[in-house]
């Protein structure tokens, strides 16, 4: 989530002989430099705790829950045979599942935990909850564990949270078939005992622009750019895209299928793992439509009876959905009464090729996996011996956009606008345009005499040579260094960019543009007309209905206090995070609490050269608790002033304040956590001050009550 990207240390000294400081070289993707800060010795450790998703995990109450009782229930059982419950736990995290294991009545306890910052909390944790004595704490793999070593004996109940979104990503099939060949009794207790992978054939073609680009048209419907055969015909990647399903709008996609089991997993170890396999589930399409992608979530049985049940399923296919109707509010909906994950959500998966289908067609869902991934097709002829290897990108658009960008790319409000602008450009100008990957500012090769593409990134450049093959854009010169277009820069009358750089996180990032232009190019022409111009950094607070939690400190967790990992975390992120998070806001609810403030403006023609405080005063129209501020950037593509040539990267809608703010899709936005949420009043006024440095945007943010 940090903006400055790390790299490997260079350096190292003591600092006052009280610690080891590390000098790091990190790139600033406002400046466009690499810059060199100090870091403590155990930076890399601490940004790794800062990016975890242990907070989140704990927050998961269901999930707390009913590890709880499956663990409770295994050990009763146990006892009530006469058997001692000897529990293994493994990746204990804070040590939450054993210390549970411990309450509810296990003779023995076993934790290990390979991650030492982590491991090291656990140990405070489990010492701060009087259970130091009972529980036995191996900072290694399960895999290195050895009977006899480690352990005096094999454990007759494994608990484990060895999951992520894919369920299998993160080694689990290995895990189990270790521990159970290892570290296990046979018939052992597992919790969970039982995996289902679900999966769902679906059209939406908001989904499926974040997959393949588009062709490229302007105001008038005349193709600017066609999009390259290779890319057309391309697979893509068969990497999962992470997405919040809920708030996927229900109107947004037309479900072809039932979701169907495709794969099932015994973590009972009565039948062994597999690493690789294949599977039709034969199935007919509820109506007439094209398949487009494939949502996929998994469920849990944790107990050996099935009668605990861990679903991440989206509402419309919960196993609970009628009982989550009725907790719906209209300050929490039906979509966001789900428990809700940041740690396990549903999944997207393209097909490598659209196909067309007719309602009651049938056809065949083929689900693969391997160790780590999966991956689906859809036909409606099954071919024999497909071999179980995941199809790849190879038109290299997949390796240099992300999903993010693609769908940016694909947004037709958005290239309407800059569309507009271009096509002001007269046919004998010659046009400097600048960003990665670009397709607007080829787009001006359709237009202008003469275009010089500046590209920055590697990947990028090949996706746009691809392109200006395709169209036979011979009046396109593509640079990738400012040495290359400086003995140009007489020439040029229009710089453009839309701006984006692959380098960018935050909304501000992109100002590297404007830096860019003021710093590098001083021999551009002063007649030269130049887009964007400037700039608004927006910002509005809120309350997220559940994204806080990934900051917010845990206390107690089922009556264990955790204030420990609370002080670790809180640590992590002061010295590894910035204060300013990128996140798609659309996947993420929260409600207006006033109306949005313009923090300040930056013009190109005056770009900061230091640090700098604005201070905006408002009023809250809303009550509620603000636990967060979402800010946003909205480009100026002229000095018009017109809403027509105003791209933002926030709201799609008008800001309502009490009423959820409907989010770009296509874009991420700067959220400002509020540590300890305030409780707000409607009328209370409220000032918000705001440190912009002029080499990495915003640092700094205080929301404050005002009297």
């Amino acid at each position: 989530m940090s903006k400055l990207c790390s790299f490997p240390l260079i350096f190292s000294r003591t600092v006052l002989g009280k610690f080891m400081s590390t000098f790091t070289q990190v790139f600033n993707p406002i400046s466009g430099q690499m810059e060199w800060e100090v870091r403590s010795s155990d930076y890399d450790f601490y940004q790794e705790v800062a990016r975890s998703d242990y907070g989140d995990m704990l927050h998961d109450t269901e999930r707390n829950v009913k590890y709880y009782e499956a663990l409770r229930k295994a050990i009763a059982g146990l006892h009530s045979r006469g058997i001692k419950a000897n529990v293994l736990d493994i990746g204990t995290g804070t040590g939450l599942l054993s210390m549970m294991a411990v309450a509810s009545g296990a003779d023995s306890v076993v934790a290990c935990e390979a991650f030492r910052p982590m491991a090291d909390c656990a140990e405070r944790i489990i010492a701060k909850n009087g259970m130091g004595e009972k529980i036995k704490l191996i900072k290694l793999r399960s895999t290195e564990i050895k009977i006899g070593r480690d352990m005096e004996s094999r454990a007759n109940i494994l608990v484990t949270e060895v999951f992520d979104t894919e369920l299998i990503g993160e080694g689990a099939i290995d895990i189990f078939r270790h521990a159970h060949r290892n570290l296990l009794e046979e018939n052992a207790t597992v919790i969970p005992h039982f995996a289902r992978i679900y999966a769902q054939v679906v059209e939406s073609p908001l989904v499926a622009a974040f997959n393949k680009p588009k062709l490229l048209a302007n105001l008038d419907g005349e193709i600017l750019l066609k999009t390259p055969s290779e890319i057309v015909d391309c697979p893509g990647s068969t990497s999962l895209h992470e997405v919040q399903l809920n708030q996927l709008p229900r109107e947004s996609f037309k479900s072809l299928s039932e979701p169907h089991v495709v794969f099932s997993f015994d973590l009972s170890g009565k039948t062994e793992l597999e690493n690789n396999r294949r599977r039709a589930v034969e199935t007919r399409s509820k109506e007439t439509g094209t398949a487009q992608a494939v949502f996929m979530w998994w469920d849990l049985q944790m107990d050996v009876e099935g009668e605990i049940l861990l679903s991440c399923a989206p509402y419309w296919a919960h196993p609970d959905f009628e009982q989550l109707k009725m907790r719906a509010s209209a300050r929490r909906p039906l979509p966001n009464v789900i428990p809700w994950r940041d740690h396990w959500m549903q999944a997207l998966y393209y097909l490598p090729q659209d196909v067309n289908l007719q309602k009651d067609q049938p056809f065949s869902l083929v689900a693969y996996h391997d160790a780590l991934s999966l991956w689906f097709d859809i036909t409606t002829n099954i071919p024999e011996g497909r071999t179980l290897s995941p199809p790849f990108c190879t038109c290299g658009f997949h390796v240099a956009c992300s999903r993010t960008r693609i769908g940016q790319l694909n947004d037709h409000l958005r290239n309407k606008k800059y569309l507009r602008m271009l096509e002001g450009i007269p046919s004998t100008a010659t046009v400097l345009s600048i960003g990665d990957g670009s397709l607007l500012g080829l787009a001006t090769a359709k237009i202008a005499q003469r275009v010089y593409y500046l590209n920055f990134n590697y990947f990028s450049e090949k996706v746009t040579k691809l392109y200006v093959t395709s169209n036979g854009l011979e009046n396109v010169t593509i640079v990738n260094n400012v040495e290359d277009i400086e003995k140009h820069l007489k020439e040029v009358t229009h710089v453009v960019a839309e701006p984006h750089f692959n380098t960018s996180i935050l909304p501000w990032d992109n100002l590297f543009f404007f830096k860019f232009i003021r710093t590098r190019l001083n021999d551009l022409p002063k007649e030269v007309a130049v887009s964007p111009v400037k700039c608004d950094i927006e910002a509005v607070p809120v309350e997220f209905l559940d994204l806080h939690k990934i900051r917010k400190p845990l206390r107690n967790v089922e009556g264990f206090n955790i204030e420990e990992f609370d002080k670790m975390l809180e640590k992590a992120s002061a010295l590894a995070d910035s204060k300013f998070e990128a996140h798609p806001l659309w996947e993420y609810p929260c409600l207006a609490l006033a109306d949005p403030l313009k923090i300040f403006t930056i013009d190109i023609d005056s770009f900061p050269d230091s640090s700098s405080t604005f201070s905006s005063r408002s009023s809250f129209k809303f009550s509620g608790r603000c636990n967060g501020i979402a800010f946003w950037v909205v480009w100026h593509l002229d000095r018009s002033g017109s809403e027509k040539s105003q791209v933002g990267t926030g709201p799609r809608e008008a800001v309502e304040p009490g009423k959820f703010i409907k989010w770009d899709s296509f874009t991420k936005q700067g959220v400002f956590f509020v540590v300890e949420p305030i409780p707000v009043e409607a009328g209370e006024q409220y000032s918000l001050e705001v440190t912009f440095n002029s080499t990495t945007g915003p640092v700094e943010c205080k929301l404050s009550k005002s009297p």
